[in-house]
């Protein structure tokens, strides 16, 4: 455990942080703005995130603002 977290850099956080955010303030912003309930931000989202990954761009974002994780997870989506 200890060779994941020093091998990450503080700015991989400071991304992911940043990214994160910004995804919140746009769902914060549908919310505050719109009629739209926040289970069908959620669908949205969700559909926007198969479309980027379909598309082959959500690969991008995640090695952008992924943190370098070698989780299975993270994999699925490479």
């Amino acid at each position: 455990m200890n060779d994941f977290f020093s091998s990450l850099e503080i700015m991989d956080y400071v991304w992911c942080f940043v990214i994160g955010g910004l995804i919140c303030v746009i769902g914060q912003i549908l919310i505050d703005k719109t009629k739209i309930t926040s289970a069908r931000i959620l669908v949205l989202f969700v559909t926007v995130g198969a479309i980027l990954g379909g598309l082959g761009i959500y690969k991008y974002l995640v090695d952008f603002a992924g943190a370098r994780c070698n989780c299975s997870y993270h994999r699925i989506w490479i």
